[in-house]
């Protein structure tokens, strides 16, 4: 938990994990440098030019708030951080102040006015969060979503079931939609009242040119209401980057080597470390944005029938259909015996491999790389 920073009212004592934790009832932080520490973004030159998020947190859940807190502080998105432990210390504090974000977590306090405070907060400009374990709201989705509370579907989500070596990256990517939905918020209700002046100025003045071209700027906002097709909003993609899905227990040995030849060769290598299995939007978003996929299949557990066949890690398929979806070239390497991960792939995309012959089933397949990418020798 944060130690207790200036400005924090009153503290108590909790038990979280056996341990004494010191707790603010309420904790802010003044704003913090965006560069105080190195910047855990890829796109630092984009997450600069957005003005900062003011954010309020509530939850009852202590060690869950406590970790989140941490990383929101920290965050160079943030500007400032309010945590508090009930609806009613939120109530108050939105009451003090606006805040661009704020994340609540309903299963930790009442559901109904949990509901009813995050509705009520998404007016203009405002991004609501939900910091929730998603698979007890699966569980309870005809009560938590019942009634109005179903509009909480369209609201941002982040599981607290996230691994906390990948909290700081996932929380950076739900902050940074609440980014766009703000500047998105704000920008038409800002073009909303200028295009009132202009018509009204129009009016008052019988500029009737003015008023025809107030219209034709109004009936061309229509745009903002169409959805692009996905296939036409491309992020930009890293020239010769590699993302290696691979089983953390293998990272001494096949990982380690197969790393250093895609490097050796001119490749930047992405992985999902600290993931732990769990392909949340900041994994996803890491292979959308590489321009190469492999991934390294290698024995997890035994089927129960009969004969040497294997099955490799979920996380491993959930991570190359991701790479199908974002239509990534695609080299597998695996491990003799593995059986069953997925298709939609040629042989020619698959090198097998057992111990013995693991570098020679590594270097074609680096070699299928380099032709791909037209740098071959």
């Amino acid at each position: 938990m944060p130690t207790r920073p200036n400005g924090a009212e009153r503290i108590r004592l909790v038990i979280v994990g056996g341990r004494n934790v010191e707790v603010t009832r309420r904790w802010t932080v003044p704003p913090l440098v965006l560069h105080s520490r190195p910047c855990r973004h890829s796109w630092s030159n984009i997450v600069a030019a957005l003005p900062r998020l003011t954010v309020l947190l509530c939850d009852s859940d202590n060690a869950a708030a406590g970790r989140l807190y941490q990383e929101l502080a920290s965050s160079p998105l943030v500007e400032r951080v309010v945590a508090v432990e009930s609806l009613a210390d939120a109530v108050r504090e939105t009451g003090e102040g606006q805040f661009d974000v704020i994340i609540v977590d309903p299963l930790s306090t009442d559901l109904a006015q949990a509901g009813r405070f995050v509705l009520s907060q998404t007016g203009e400009g405002t991004a609501a969060v939900l910091y929730v374990d998603l698979a007890r709201v699966e569980e309870q989705a005809v009560t938590f979503y019942h009634g109005d509370r179903n509009r909480l579907r369209e609201t941002f989500t982040l599981d607290k079931r996230t691994p906390p070596g990948m909290l700081a990256a996932e929380a950076d990517v739900v902050l940074t939609n609440c980014q766009a939905f703000r500047l998105l918020a704000t920008g038409r209700s800002r073009a909303d009242r200028l295009i009132g002046e202009v018509r009204d100025r129009a009016t008052s003045t019988g500029d009737n040119e003015l008023g025809r071209l107030v219209e034709d700027v109004d009936q061309v906002r229509i745009l903002e209401h169409v959805r692009p097709d996905p296939g036409l909003v491309r992020p930009k993609i890293a020239s010769n980057s590699v993302f290696l899905s691979y089983r953390f227990k293998e990272e001494d040995g096949y990982v380690r080597g197969l790393s250093g030849l895609l490097e050796d060769h001119g490749f930047t290598v992405i992985t999902g470390r600290a993931a732990d299995g769990y392909v949340g939007m900041a994994v996803l978003n890491r292979i959308r944005e590489c321009e190469f996929f492999v991934s390294l299949m290698t024995r997890a557990r035994q089927f129960v029938e009969p004969g040497e066949k294997f099955a490799t890690s979920a996380w491993l398929i959930e991570e190359k259909g991701a790479a199908l979806a974002f239509s990534k070239y695609m080299v597998l390497l695996v491990e003799e015996g593995v059986d069953d991960i997925g298709g939609l792939h040629g042989d020619w995309q698959r090198h097998q491999f057992t111990a013995p012959t693991f570098t020679t089933a590594a270097r074609a397949a680096v070699q299928q790389l380099r032709n791909r990418s037209g740098r071959s020798e």
